[in-house]
């Protein structure tokens, strides 16, 4: 799809997808049809609807004798079956609700009659169309997919958390693209900059095809000063993504409602059974084959006694069309149906709707930090919290709460820092004594590692101070704790940043670097290299895994490794 834009502005189309989403699964003409066809997937509901027809043939005809009313099953079951559609409503009502609250959010549209502000007009969400020019501010959730233009954060950079789409906590860089930051020119954060340089602005974004990637994003952007710049996946702000550490990012929607990665990503929720409605549905499968045979024995006994009340007058005997066996057999069938309980999955529902209220009200579940209580999303799984015997998690931060610290250090041979409960580095008096010291070179030579390879952006808040801004919690901790033992990364502009060293004698001195390459740590190389230049001198600095970073080490390491094993029995990563 091509979007055209002029001037920094471009008119909203609705050719597209609109934003509005809808999670909810009923609507008034298809909630009872559906609703219907759900609960009769369940094997007792239609267990019960098979035994109330079979008792109505046995009250309208003769195919057999019917002994009980179809109304007395048929009718509890409409009952009970009302109960359970009753609650399921309820379920969905609540998520039109949250689709209500969601798609009346309001966006910050930008306007070319916005006179000189970057506030721009609100508009709900669900208004908002491809071409739309928005304004996200920190802590903000981008509305839609969209191409940015001008990111307030050094260098046109930005970071974005994609908890709401991938669980993860890190935060990810996002950049403008380099060619409308070139053309915009804004050395400055006043608005008034900011709008000037999107007057500049004129072109078109061609995006691909929509789709459910969201770790790659394939476009590109022609300028009308004939720059052209091919996007990828660092300039896509992706709906459901939160702006953080950034005060502002204006860009240009691209995707929409249905089109956009998140709501591609979202499949509508399957009909989810737990391990007790499994268990239920196996015993009343064994319960219904019990019934058969002791209808069937019940029959036969019927078949070799039945001569006995025959010759009594007052019994009347009626002609059956069924063969004598079969028809009896029915009979005691449908006798024998009160063995299955038709007011379970009723009574399972109420339980299940009370434990997800006890559950949401549970003081000991509520997160004061979020000010965010539990919540059940599936209301007939809460049994399975019960039968929960092992946990197995994949996500450190699971385990951690995302809190990472530095705590011990092993610099040539020797340990540094001890394992307590206080926060931050215990060993920083260990450290400066080593840099006064015969270690001071190898010490210095790993603090410089840390302070240079890296990612982490540094700026200063309103008081001054100097603030980190970092993709994941490891770096920032490393980061963090480097500047605090005299190794201080103060700024990063392009390819240029800079560390102030401060020595053992309270003396401070800056370095500059120039980065030249970076291989980001990833998954498969378990490892970061970057390459930089310090005056004459180049410098490969690589961080990564222990057992990627040993293999390629020189000279033997017996007492890295002891080190390793025992952080590792300590609980350090």
């Amino acid at each position: 799809r091509e979007i055209s834009f002029d001037k920094g502005f471009a008119e909203g189309t609705d050719s597209y997808a609109g934003n509005a989403i809808k999670t909810s699964k009923y609507t008034c003409q298809n909630f009872l049809f559906k609703n219907l066809w759900e609960q009769l997937h369940k094997f007792g509901n239609s267990y019960f609807l098979c035994i109330s027809i079979i008792m109505y043939l046995g009250e309208k005809t003769n195919l057999f004798v019917g002994t009980i009313k179809a109304f007395s099953t048929l009718g509890v079951l409409i009952m009970m079956m009302s109960i359970t559609a009753a609650m399921a409503l309820l379920d969905d009502l609540r998520r039109k609700e949250a689709d209500a609250e969601i798609n009346s959010s309001e966006a910050h549209v930008l306007q070319q009659k916005s006179r000189q502000k970057v506030s721009g007009s609100l508009k709900e969400w669900q208004n908002v169309h491809v071409g739309d020019v928005l304004v996200v501010r920190q802590d903000e959730e981008f509305p839609a997919d969209m191409v940015p233009f001008y990111c307030s954060g050094e260098g046109g950079n930005c970071y974005v958390s994609t908890a709401n789409l991938d669980g993860e906590t890190n935060l990810k860089l996002k950049t403008a693209p380099e060619a409308a930051q070139a053309v915009m020119a804004v050395t400055g954060s006043k608005e008034e900059e900011v709008f000037a340089g999107l007057q500049k602005l004129s072109g078109m974004v061609v995006a691909e095809a929509p789709n459910s990637n969201i770790h790659d994003f394939n476009g590109n952007l022609s300028l009308s000063t004939g720059a052209k710049e091919s996007l990828g996946a660092k300039q896509l702000m992706l709906r459901g993504t939160v702006l953080r550490n950034t005060a502002m990012c204006i860009g240009l929607v691209v995707y929409c409602g249905q089109d956009t990665r998140m709501v591609r990503n979202s499949r509508p929720a399957p009909m989810k059974q737990s391990n007790l409605e499994q268990v239920t549905n196996k015993a009343m499968l064994i319960i219904l084959v019990a019934q058969a045979l002791l209808a069937a024995f019940s029959a036969v006994c019927h078949e070799l006694t039945k001569e006995r009340y025959l010759r009594y007058w007052y019994l009347q005997h009626v002609e059956l069309i069924l063969p004598d066996l079969l028809a009896y057999w029915l009979t005691f069938f449908t006798l024998y149906s009160n063995l299955m309980p038709i007011s379970l999955y009723p009574t399972a529902e109420f339980c299940n709707a009370m434990q997800s209220y006890f559950l949401k009200n549970d003081v000991h579940m509520y997160y004061k930090e979020e000010h965010f209580a539990a919540r059940a999303r599936s209301s007939n799984l809460c049994q399975e919290l019960g039968q929960v015997s092992y946990i197995f998690s994949d996500k450190t931060g699971t385990l951690t709460q995302n809190v990472m610290e530095l705590k011990r250090l092993s610099i040539a041979g020797k340990t540094y820092g001890e394992l307590t409960s206080e926060a931050g580095f215990s060993g920083a008096a260990g450290i400066d004594s080593a840099r006064r010291g015969a270690d001071a070179k190898g010490v210095d030579a790993f603090l410089e590692a840390l302070a240079v390879a890296h990612t982490v952006m540094a700026s200063h808040d309103d008081d001054g101070n100097l603030k980190y801004e970092a993709e994941s919690p490891d770096e920032y901790a490393l980061v963090k704790a480097t500047a605090d033992l005299g190794w201080i990364f103060t700024s990063r502009k392009g390819t240029s940043m800079a560390v102030d060293v401060v020595s053992p004698d309270g003396s401070r001195s800056t370095r500059q670097y120039t980065v030249l390459a970076t291989n980001e740590f990833n998954s498969s190389r378990k490892r970061m290299s970057v390459v930089v230049q310090r005056d004459s001198e180049y410098m490969l600095f690589v961080k990564g895994a222990d057992n990627v970073m040993l293999q390629r080490a020189q000279g033997k390491h017996e007492g890295l490794d002891q080190d390793l094993k025992l952080f590792s029995r300590e609980g350090l990563r």
